[in-house]
């Protein structure tokens, strides 16, 4: 077995350095635990300038608290921000990629270059995760933006996955403390250049820039940053163009004139905008954008790569990690804000500890994550078409999120300093706190989630009396609402897109038939106006009854899980008076379920997720108007917060028609209520169809 003898950093071993951004070192790093090595994370260690500057430290540890929130498949997680020492440091998920900058290099050096799919798709997927920021405001009521999207902070992974990175700790302060280099000012929007704050369109205009470079394979401002950007625009040549004609297309021109235009009021408004302009080019059927294609691209550019980092993962993580650190002997030295789940957060330090950097501010929480099971979910029955490599040992998930991943909703922790320690007396529950904490039913959601039925979570003692081998009637009743409650409320989400169809072309007839009468023909522009707001007003309706529903659906779930609990309770209590007359045979304690865990909906005491919010289904333009139809099955992975941070084809669309994608895009924006084993939310596996039908 490897022993690592790396550089110890806190609770973290530096295990190499894999890059240099403009904040400093960023290192793949084993982070230890009570029992050795609990996960491999990748560890930013800032440059000294930037740690010895106490309002670039503050505005880090203000900030961190806001990019937690951030919950977005294209945004990398932050999992906390410290000082050890004299020294900064942020925590986020490792991914197995390469970050843009290593990308443009790799092609650069082997004559490789972006195709048009992928870099239109790249660029869409970083204007979702930014998208996701921007709706957000600080305190003071001002928008939160990234401020320095290059290159260094967009991440692609080897499963073709986007990812950006960075959120949190990019103010202007960090600018001012010489934190970016020269080649990062140039994806600066000019005013930033010029010194004023920015705001959100210069994440616009960052975009633009790096959708310039992934085209033409140049930095948009090669010939200094006195050139005019759309001027450079018409001149550019495409990097790998497919015909005779290697200037750009003029819709993609476009997309890069409106975001990449010296005055900000001449941009895009928003990032949705340029999002939904870069889409509509992606599914107009003339490009086959898909993770697969761009997993492959990334796979063809760093084959030696990746089994070398893949050999190397598994010995870093086989590896004998000496002097783990004690669960119950804190670290000198070590401030650290860790986002963790709420619930966990016993107290939290008052924002005058972060003075010193030698300050220590102790809080309590429960028990650390246990490593993440497999994040495959089990095949469906009916051997489903996989459109996505299966992840085996050198090809892991592209999301694989911690159970400590998720934001922190406490108001203080973000100005606070405090290190995490875990009570001794959590380390071992006992059953009667389970009770006493309230806990929910013991319910099995069984095949595609329509029965549930009672089980104990351990082997019940010789002595006691097993709980009834059935339900009560009302029990059985409650759970066959909850069931025909789902299968409504699915029908409706399946009729959403049919109903917004219908609804356009009644409106579109509708017109019609009116010019015709005064023999006229209709204006195109206000048959436009009138689909879409009848599509608008056909949302509104289902979204309406949907919800109405859903809350029908919410209360019938906990009436039942009530139910089913009291009976788990009184079948208990009738146990322990058997149990009293003889002292019964050792029994193993039920393992407790942690919030984040990965379990199997079939497990005992699942309770399956519940559809929250989800997005009007938008039917791909190419697939309209070829009258193509379908379904689309997914397996999808909510996670303990509700969000989809995954999805996988099981029964895809046939063709290109564009359905696949849409599909996907569609379920990542939905919203869950969480699964729930014994009452702890966790992430599981979820089967989903969305079906694409047009109006008749």
């Amino acid at each position: 077995m490897l022993m690592v003898t790396k550089e110890r950093f806190g609770k973290f071993v530096l295990l190499e350095e894999i890059d240099t951004t403009a904040l400093g070192s960023e290192y793949r790093a084993a982070k230890l635990g009570p029992s050795g090595l609990e996960k491999i994370v990748s560890v930013e260690r800032l440059k000294p300038a930037l740690a010895t500057n106490t309002e670039v430290a503050k505005s880090l540890l203000d900030q961190v608290k806001a990019a937690a929130q951030i919950q977005n498949p294209n945004v990398v997680k932050i999992f906390g921000i410290g000082k050890i020492d004299s020294a900064y440091y942020i925590s986020y998920e490792f991914l197995e990629g390469k970050s843009l900058k290593a990308v443009f290099t790799r092609c650069r050096q082997e004559g490789f270059p972006f195709s048009v799919d992928h870099a239109l798709l790249i660029a869409s997927k970083a204007c979702s995760g930014l998208e996701q920021a921007h709706v957000r405001k600080n305190e003071a009521g001002v928008r939160y933006f990234h401020g320095l999207v290059t290159p260094d902070n967009v991440v692609v992974t080897y499963e073709g996955e986007v990812r950006v990175r960075g959120f949190g700790y990019w103010p202007s302060r960090v600018r001012e403390a010489g934190g970016v280099g020269e080649s990062d000012r140039q994806y600066l929007a000019p005013e930033q250049v010029a010194g004023a704050f920015g705001d959100t369109r210069c994440d616009t205009f960052a975009v633009g820039a790096l959708l310039y470079e992934m085209l033409t394979g140049q930095p948009l401002f090669a010939d200094g940053r006195d050139s005019d950007p759309v001027a450079s625009v018409g001149r550019a040549k495409l990097w790998n163009p497919t015909t005779d004609d290697d200037g750009l297309p003029k819709p993609i021109a476009e997309i890069l004139r409106r975001s990449l235009a010296l005055d900000p009021s001449a941009r895009y408004a928003e990032i949705q905008e340029m999002r939904k302009a870069v889409d509509t080019l992606l599914f107009s059927g003339d490009f086959t954008p898909t993770t697969f294609n761009l997993a492959f691209f990334m796979h063809s550019l760093f084959r030696d790569d990746i089994e070398r980092e893949s050999r190397r993962l598994k010995e870093e993580r086989d590896a004998d990690y000496a002097q783990p650190l004690p669960e119950d002997t804190p670290t000198p030295a070590v401030v650290a804000v860790a986002v963790a789940p709420a619930a966990e957060i016993a107290s939290v330090a008052g924002p005058a500890s972060l003075g010193a950097g030698g300050a220590t501010a102790a809080t309590t929480v429960g028990p650390s994550s246990s490593p993440p099971l497999p994040l495959i979910p089990p095949p469906p029955r009916n051997a489903p078409i996989r459109t996505e490599p299966h992840p085996g040992p050198a090809h892991p998930p592209a999301v694989a999120p911690h159970a400590d991943s998720g934001p922190t909703s406490t108001a203080k922790e973000a100005a606070a300093a405090f290190t995490f320690h875990r009570k001794k007396e959590d380390q071992k529950k006992k059953p009667a706190a389970l009770t006493a904490g309230g806990i929910a039913a013991a319910v099995l959601l069984v095949a595609a989630g329509s029965w549930l039925v009672v089980r104990r979570s351990a082997p019940p003692p010789a002595l006691a009396t097993p709980p009834p081998p059935t339900l009560s009637a009302e029990a059985l009743a409650a759970m066959q609402r909850v069931k025909d409650l789902e299968e409504k409320l699915k029908a409706i989400e399946d009729e959403k897109a049919a109903a917004e169809a219908r609804a356009a072309e009644e409106a579109k007839k509708r017109l019609e038939a009116q010019a015709a009468a005064r023999g006229q023909k209709a204006d195109a522009a206000a048959v436009e106006r009138a689909q879409d707001e009848a599509r608008r007003r056909a949302q509104a309706e289902q979204d309406r009854k949907a919800q109405e529903e859903r809350k029908r659906l919410e209360d019938e779930q906990k009436a039942a899980e009530a139910r089913v609990a009291e009976e788990r309770r009184r079948a208990e209590a009738e146990a322990a008076k058997v149990a009293a007359a003889a002292p019964p045979p050792p029994v193993s304690e039920p393992p407790v379920v942690k919030p984040g865990t990965l379990v199997n909906l079939s497990d005992a005491g699942v309770i399956a997720p519940v559809t929250q919010s989800a997005p009007a289904l938008r039917y791909p333009p190419i697939a309209e108007r070829q009258r193509v139809e379908g379904i689309v099955e997914l397996n999808i992975l909510v996670d303990e917060k509700g969000n989809v941070v995954e999805a996988l084809l099981v029964t895809p669309a046939g063709g290109k028609s564009g359905l696949n994608e849409a599909a996907v895009d569609n379920v990542k924006r939905r919203r869950y209520r969480p699964a729930t084993k014994d009452g702890v939310p966790v992430k599981v596996w979820f089967p989903v169809s969305v079906r694409f039908v047009l109006p008749r």
